[in-house]
C-alpha cells in the first residue's frame, strides 16, 4: 500500500518535506464552548503555484511573497465532545515517507488512545486523508471507530475505475482496501444527504475537489468549528481569491461555487475553520473583503 501512495503522490507533483520532529510540536489545542479541538500534524509538503488555475504564477507567487511553492501542512483534528470523541482526516498513513504519517505519534503526544476514538469522519477519499486509517500490518488503526463519509464519496471511489481521474488510479487498490477492511469490521458507515451524525455534529455537502466532499460542523455553546478538508489548499491566494482553483479538483467550477459559498456562510455565522492543508494548527476565522475574505488564525 505504502508504494502505492508514493507512486499516487509524487504523480500529483507533491513534494514531502521534513515535518516537525517533536511530536508535541505538531499538536495544539483549542477549546470551542464545551469541545476541545486538538490539531495533529500528520506531515508536510510543498506545493507548487503552477498548480493554481485562475491567477498567473507570477501573481500567486507574489502573494506567497515571492515563493514558487507552498509549504502545505497535512491536518487532522481530534474533536473532543461530552459524549463522543471524534476524529476528522487521518493523514497520509505511512505511504508518503518519513515526513507523514505521524498522527499516531501526534495522538500519543496528546495523551490519546487510538482505542478511544469513538467516531472517524472523512471529508473526502484522497489518500493524504484516508491513508492513515490502517496501520503498517494492515489492521484498522481506530479499532472501536466507526468510520463515516459521504455515500457519494464512497460510490465513486468504489465504483467504476474508468469514472476515477487518472491521476488518482494508482491510489484505488489500497483505498478500496481500507475501505474493506472496516466494512468487515462492520464499521464503515456512509452518510446520505442530511442524515445524523450524531448531536453537535452536521455535514456540510461541498462537493467539487471530488463528487461528495463533506465538511463536519461542530456546535456547542452557541459556537462553531467547521472541518473544511481540502475546500482551500493556498491560504494566502484562495482567501483572497476564492475562485483560484487547484488541478486536484475534480470539478473546477462546482469547488470554486463550494468554497466561496461556505466562506461567505463562515463569516456570516463567525465559524472556526479547520482546514486540512492550512498552516498549522489550521484554526481561522474569516470576515468578507470585496471579493475574497480575510483570514485571521486563531491562537
Amino acid at each position: 500500500m505504502a508504494r502505492m501512495l508514493c507512486s499516487a503522490l509524487a504523480a500529483s507533483a507533491i513534494v514531502f518535506t521534513a515535518a516537525a520532529q517533536d511530536p508535541a510540536a505538531g499538536v495544539h489545542r483549542y477549546q470551542l464552548g464545551k469541545v476541545e479541538v486538538i490539531s495533529l500534524q500528520d506531515g508536510l509538503f510543498q506545493l507548487p503555484v503552477t498548480m493554481l488555475s485562475g491567477i498567473t504564477p507570477e501573481a500567486a507567487k507574489a502573494m506567497l511573497g515571492g515563493k514558487e511553492v507552498a509549504p502545505t501542512p497535512v491536518n487532522a483534528f481530534l474533536v473532543r465532545m461530552p459524549h463522543q470523541l471524534v476524529l476528522v482526516d487521518t493523514g497520509a498513513g505511512t505511504g508518503a515517507g518519513d515526513a507523514a504519517g505521524h498522527l499516531q505519534e501526534r495522538l500519543k503526544a496528546a495523551g490519546v488512545d487510538p482505542a478511544a476514538i469513538d467516531l472517524v469522519l472523512i471529508t473526502h477519499f484522497h489518500m493524504d486523508h484516508t491513508g492513515g486509517l490502517l496501520k503498517p500490518d494492515g489492521t484498522r488503526a481506530f479499532p472501536n471507530a466507526v468510520l463515516r463519509a459521504a455515500q457519494a464519496e464512497s460510490d465513486f471511489w468504489t465504483g467504476d475505475p474508468a469514472s476515477i481521474p487518472e491521476r488518482n488510479r494508482k491510489a484505488l487498490p489500497a483505498l478500496k482496501n481500507i475501505v474493506a477492511t472496516y466494512q468487515a469490521a462492520g464499521k464503515f458507515k456512509p452518510f446520505a444527504p442530511g442524515e445524523s451524525l450524531g448531536e453537535g455534529i452536521q455535514a456540510l455537502p461541498t462537493a467539487g475537489h471530488t463528487p461528495g466532499h463533506s465538511c463536519y460542523a461542530f456546535r456547542s455553546e452557541g459556537k462553531e468549528l467547521w472541518c473544511i478538508g481540502d475546500l482551500i489548499h493556498f491560504g494566502a491566494v484562495q482567501f483572497a481569491q476564492p475562485a483560484v482553483t487547484i488541478g486536484f479538483d475534480w470539478d473546477s467550477t462546482m469547488a470554486k461555487a463550494a468554497r466561496k459559498n461556505l466562506f461567505q456562510a463562515a463569516a456570516t455565522n463567525h465559524a472556526v475553520l479547520a482546514g486540512a492543508h492550512l498552516a498549522f494548527p489550521g484554526l481561522f476565522t474569516l470576515e468578507a473583503k470585496g471579493e475574497g475574505f480575510t483570514a485571521t488564525p486563531k491562537p
